[in-house]
């Protein structure tokens, strides 16, 4: 029989794997990246169990409610929504962060900018730190929630991201340590040596470029946090050159970057004064974090 037909057979009983079944091989007809992933997530969230959890509800018939709710959040994934916007979470480092759009998607490849920082915090006594462009926090909240005497600052020119920046720090529990501040890159900080850290996951995308990625991130995700101008270096350049009064003594400054920028960006903070550049490689072993001292 064929999955329309199914679908429409009359008095049929719906059951939470019959349901995964039929949707993930109607999201493989539709080209959709990560079909099963992306069902059972969905499924998770509309019957409010996690993953694990699911696979004890197979055989559990989903309600008229929840069937509507689904087919609802499945269409909106059909038109290339992103799942965290769908479900309003998603997954990052150790952590679970709220997010909404209008706030830039965490990605696995910027796990590498929260390991190099963390690497370089740790046995610091009690430094403070400023992730400029913080988003959802997933950054600046992930060091703080690993490192018990770190303090840190998130700025953003979004209300909407430092309202999910606030979500987020309280449900991480380190609403002592980490603080949101609207406003762009320096502009609400004076110009004195006042932070240990300084990381940012800025906008590095090449103005020509953006309208080249998938529709997911195009046509969904704030621009502002990808677009870096002509070259992808607009953003980076003010924030090398205005990052480093701002830094104290034995600090840094880690900036994660697209896959061709290492080179430029390390030109830039020898510029700028900072001293002993060096290159992370991502997982993909891609140039994906520069980190520049102040000795």
């Amino acid at each position: 029989m064929k999955r329309k037909e199914r679908k429409k057979e009359s008095g049929k009983i719906w059951t939470v794997k019959d349901v995964i079944s039929w949707t993930v091989g109607y999201f493989e007809e539709k080209s959709v990246p990560n079909a099963r992933v992306e069902v059972e997530n969905i499924m998770s969230y509309v019957i409010g169990v996690n993953r694990l959890n699911l696979y004890m509800q197979l055989d559990r018939p989903m309600t008229k409610e929840e069937l509507e709710k689904f087919k609802i959040l499945v269409k909106r994934r059909l038109k290339r929504e992103p799942i965290q916007y769908i479900i309003g979470k998603a997954y990052f480092w150790k952590y679970e962060f709220l997010v909404k759009k209008g706030v830039f998607i965490p990605r696995r490849d910027t796990e590498t900018l929260v390991e190099v920082s963390i690497k370089y915090l740790r046995g610091k006594e009690s430094p403070l730190i400023l992730d400029v462009g913080t988003g959802s926090g997933c950054i600046l909240l992930s060091i703080v929630k690993d490192l018990h005497n770190v303090k840190g600052v998130g700025v953003d020119i979004s209300k909407v991201a430092m309202e999910v920046f606030n979500r987020n720090r309280k449900k991480l529990l380190v609403e002592d340590r980490a603080f949101g501040v609207i406003g762009n890159i320096f502009g609400p900080f004076r110009e004195e040596a006042y932070f240990d850290a300084i990381i940012s996951n800025p906008p590095y995308v090449k103005s020509d470029e953006v309208e080249k990625l998938q529709e997911e991130i195009v046509y969904f995700e704030p621009r502002e946090a990808l677009d870096g101008g002509p070259d992808g270096l607009q953003f980076i350049r003010l924030l090398v050159r205005d990052s480093y009064p701002r830094i104290k003594k034995s600090g840094f400054i880690a900036l994660e970057v697209g896959y061709d920028q290492a080179t430029a960006v390390k030109f830039l903070l020898e510029r700028a004064g900072y001293k002993r550049i060096e290159v992370h490689k991502d997982l993909s072993g891609i140039d994906r974090v520069v980190v520049g001292w102040k000795l």
